[in-house]
């Protein structure tokens, strides 16, 4: 289904990685699977897999992945090559690549957001129904 939540259509994947609150790196990160952050990241990322932003993070840089989960805070340029899902609480300031954006009630978004061929992207907004959602993003 196309407007489908990015987390109904992450696979189990075998290569997840992650970086814990209390963590700060400062550098490039590479790679495959996917990762969930939870520190203080400054650089660059490039994934392929999910990239998820948890609530603790703080990213500055520019980061690229398949699919990309925001509920922590941006300063930078991000790209999906698909999807942009930006929870409530999480704040984005910079420019947004993507396929598709959805954009939770109470999220923050000051930039740009294009599609990939460059052209001004519609978001879908979306409030959150779901109970293990709503509590985490308390």
């Amino acid at each position: 289904m196309q407007n489908q939540r990015i987390a109904d259509n992450a696979a189990d994947a075998e290569q997840k990685s992650s970086v814990t609150m209390g963590t700060s790196i400062t550098g490039a990160i590479n790679g495959h699977g996917d990762l969930r952050l939870e520190g203080r990241i400054d650089g660059d990322i490039k994934l392929k897999g999910l990239l998820f932003i948890g609530g603790e993070c703080r990213f500055q840089g520019q980061a690229e992945a398949e699919n990309i989960i925001i509920e922590g805070q941006v300063e930078g340029r991000i790209k999906a090559l698909d999807k942009i899902e930006i929870r409530a609480g999480g704040r984005v300031r910079g420019k947004i690549v993507c396929q598709q954006i959805a954009i939770a009630e109470g999220a923050f978004l000051d930039g740009d957001v294009k599609s990939m061929k460059g052209k001004s992207l519609a978001p879908t907004y979306f409030n959150e129904k779901r109970k293990e959602l709503q509590n985490e993003n308390k």
